[in-house]
């Protein structure tokens, strides 16, 4: 499960498979090959004027801690996005 948005980032950072896929609400599919995600994302910061990749907070390492874990049951309201899970093959379910 993806407990927030810096544990989401460490999981793509480590991830080592070719393939990064996101599993979203509906069996909506979205797969990104890990490389070249990379390759596009330099490129997208410079004609975006994106000075950096993530914000500072989110470069630090990742340390898991019992506290940031969202109970799974919780109600996000009209967000679009819900709990994620990390499977097999870098499989990120939203």
């Amino acid at each position: 499960m993806i407990k927030n948005i810096h544990h989401l980032a460490h999981l793509v950072d480590t991830c080592q498979d070719k393939f990064l896929t996101f599993e979203f609400e509906d069996d909506f599919l979205v797969v990104l090959d890990r490389e070249e995600a990379a390759a596009a994302s330099s490129d997208i910061q410079k004609e975006h004027a994106i000075p950096s990749v993530r914000s500072l907070d989110l470069s630090e390492p990742y340390v898991d801690t019992n506290h940031e874990v969202q109970n799974q049951g919780e109600d996000f309201g009209d967000s679009p996005v819900t709990n994620f899970e990390l499977g097999v093959d870098c499989l990120l379910w939203a």
